[in-house]
């Protein structure tokens, strides 16, 4: 009966030796948590409120390469592709070929009467990229009985431009071209405005029902 005596006190004491170092940890571990979430808080807080700025450059942040303020300048670019025309000067010839015809009447065997050129014709190789020469809606984009194939754009404020002459179309009804889009292809079509039977683009503007001469700053038929 001792013996058994002696066991269970030993079994007693060594219980509550490992009953208080749990509670022990378990207070340490939870003291632990509560100072990292004191000292997270106010740190994530802070980190919340700082603004976040993309590819490194404020909005409002000059250029170091040229000083200029960056929202500015994107917004004068923008201003720049899109401005609505004001003059003639606007409407530059697309191509550089030798003028085989003017704006004016002329006689056309085909029809076997006089009609009214409108437009300027260009000798450009086939297969020339034709492109705009200022931002405009389609408004037409198909086979012409005179033209061949052909683009009309409505630049706005009453300015229409028409490039005939065309084939390979890259454009339809509806779209709005930017300036230098390309349009379409210088074709061969020796129709009724044909100079000699050979490829070339027709470019003709308008401004208020009034035919322009291009390549004037001012001036109309």
């Amino acid at each position: 009966m001792i013996r058994w005596k002696g066991s269970w006190s030993w079994i007693l004491v060594w219980s509550c030796s490992l009953l208080m170092g749990g509670l022990i940890l378990c207070v340490g571990y939870i003291e632990a948590l509560s100072n990292v979430s004191k000292k997270s808080g106010p740190e994530l807080m802070k980190q919340k409120a700082q603004p976040v700025v993309a590819q490194g450059i404020s909005p409002n942040q000059q250029s170091p390469a040229t000083g200029l303020n960056v929202e500015s300048k994107t917004q004068e670019l923008a201003g720049t592709t899109k401005s609505p025309p004001e003059s003639i000067a606007d409407f530059p010839s697309p191509v550089h070929g030798k003028v085989l015809r003017g704006i004016g009447n002329y006689y056309s065997e085909t029809l076997e009467s006089y009609i009214f050129h409108s437009g300027q014709d260009y000798s450009e190789p086939e297969g020339t990229i034709i492109r705009a020469t200022h931002r405009g809606k389609v408004v037409y984009a198909g086979t012409d009985s005179l033209l061949g194939q052909k683009v009309v754009l409505d630049c706005g404020h009453g300015w229409v431009v028409t490039y005939g002459g065309l084939d390979n179309l890259r454009v339809k009804v509806g779209e709005t071209v930017e300036k230098q889009a390309a349009l379409g292809q210088v074709g061969f079509f020796p129709g009724g405005e044909g100079v000699n039977h050979q490829s070339q683009l027709h470019y003709e503007v308008w401004h208020d029902n009034k035919v322009q001469i291009v390549g004037t700053s001012e001036g109309a038929i």
